[in-house]
């Protein structure tokens, strides 16, 4: 049997968290979190990850600030990232913006919440 893709999930709700890997292992994929921008780096240079799963508006360091981070580096910079976000329904509350999505270096994002059928299939059509 063929080893099974390893997925970060990166995220500073508990609670989101433990549903989301719930939804990613229920497709096979090996799941590890982190917490902050910051624990996500150093677990992505512990794992390796085929995939990370970022929120965008986390302490510590945000999702933007990593995922520019993880492109500019070279062992890392190939990895596909998907940002999750909010922050279509905080866009009058939030810093972040529609244009900061689209102008960050990830490779796709889904809006939150998210549903679990979209985002397997997202994270499925990455690791082809």
């Amino acid at each position: 049997m063929a080893d099974k893709k390893k997925i970060l999930l990166v995220d500073d709700d508990p609670d989101f968290v433990e549903a989301v890997r719930v939804i990613v292992e229920s497709g096979g994929y090996e799941v590890r979190v982190a917490y902050d921008g910051q624990e996500g780096l150093e677990a992505v240079a512990e794992e390796k990850p085929d995939l990370i799963v970022l929120d965008v508006m986390m302490p510590v360091m945000n999702g933007h600030a990593a995922c520019a981070r993880l492109k500019a580096d070279k062992a890392t910079a190939s990895i596909p990232i998907i940002l999750l976000t909010a922050v279509a329904d905080r866009v009058t509350t939030s810093t972040y913006t529609h244009r900061d999505m689209l102008e960050s270096e990830a490779e796709d994002y889904m809006p939150k919440p998210v549903e679990p059928a979209e985002l397997l299939a997202l994270i499925k059509s990455w690791l082809k």
